[in-house]
């Protein structure tokens, strides 16, 4: 009667299933691939998300830079205000903020400048520049 409930037990064991080693690699493998891929198509978003921060910063701060004109006749550039701002004017976002036209400054890695033609034109492009990334060109 032992001897039966031996054999069982060795039958019972040597039935057992698993994994192979190799099985296990290939799972593992897949998975390493499937994770490449995700990381490929999520390296782009956050160039993407500053490039639309910055084309959002810039329509606002063009809105608030409009106000400001209406209201002074002139428009807010670094080094004084202006009634027609020069090629290369830098946007004075501390003028707009003093007035309460923005809310936050922009961020620092976005640069706006005034277009001379037509007088008032907001431009923006991040820094350092980025030419696929630009505000109102």
């Amino acid at each position: 009667m032992l001897a039966l409930l031996e054999r069982a037990r060795k039958r019972q064991r040597t039935g057992q299933g698993g994994f192979t080693l190799v099985e296990l690699l290939v799972v593992i493998a897949i998975l390493g691939i499937l994770a490449a891929i995700v990381l490929f198509n999520i390296s782009g978003v956050n160039a993407s998300a500053a490039c639309n921060a910055m084309k959002t910063d810039g329509a606002t701060i063009q809105s608030a830079a409009d106000l400001y004109y209406n209201n002074t006749g002139k428009y807010p550039v670094v080094g004084g205000d202006t009634a027609t701002p020069a090629g290369a004017s830098t946007v004075s976002t501390a003028n707009l903020l003093t007035a309460n036209l923005l809310h936050q400054a922009p961020s620092a890695t976005e640069a706006f400048t005034y277009k001379a033609a037509p007088n008032g034109t907001v431009q923006g492009n991040m820094v350092p520049v980025n030419a696929a990334c630009i505000y109102n060109p």
